[in-house]
């Protein structure tokens, strides 16, 4: 449940989809809730009963764009089972979620906001980093004697890294996304790098 009580959602997303927008074209500092609810069609009455102030709003928009990964944080290391096979999935839960606009969208105004507002932009780095998802698999293979790792940590950062290297940075500003064989040929070519640094 993000930060408002029981939403309709068809308006919840309305006004989600305006707020970005807002932020995005403005910043924080300058962003409007009269053109936010302008934008997303509802009156302020509606957009307040949601969200009591513009910092909710842009709270809820990080933890809604954290709870799109949900898939990645199911990604658990399976002992003895190929670790190929494994490094393949857990970078296709982080994939499929890069090749959603509505996504971009939204980890673009929060990384644009990143350079207006620092401190506010500070909160939400947290909720959205999953390195540590990828750390944890890393370790765990490494334990189980299926890489060799000295450093999980670095390790982990760079397997992620290796994906939004093709997969989110370059496309960041453009507005647009990987196809699925390009993401095909970007996991492919990324889990094959991280088996010939690492595999035993």
């Amino acid at each position: 449940m993000t930060e408002c009580s029981a939403p309709n959602a068809s308006k919840y997303a309305q006004i989600i989809e305006a707020a970005v927008a807002e932020f995005q074209e403005k910043g924080f500092a300058a962003a409007s809730m009269d053109r936010i609810s302008a934008q997303a069609e509802v009156s302020k009455r509606t957009l307040y009963k949601y969200f009591e102030s513009k910092e909710n709003l842009f709270r809820s928009i990080v933890i809604e764009l954290s709870n799109r990964f949900a898939d990645v944080f199911e990604c658990r290391y399976e002992k003895g089972r190929d670790i190929r096979e494994q490094l393949t999935e857990l970078a296709w839960a982080e994939g499929r979620i890069l090749m959603k606009p509505d996504v971009m969208a939204m980890a673009r105004m929060i990384i644009s906001e990143t350079l207006r507002n620092p401190e506010l932009a500070a909160a939400a780095q947290g909720k959205l980093d999953k390195t540590p998802i990828f750390v944890d698999m890393l370790r765990d293979a490494a334990d189980d004697g299926q890489l060799r790792i000295d450093d999980p940590n670095q390790a982990g950062s760079e397997f992620i890294g290796l994906i939004k290297s093709r997969a989110f940075w370059p496309l960041l500003f453009s507005g647009s996304v990987l196809s699925e064989a390009e993401m095909t040929e970007t996991i492919d070519s990324s889990v094959e790098m991280m088996i010939s640094r690492y595999g035993v």
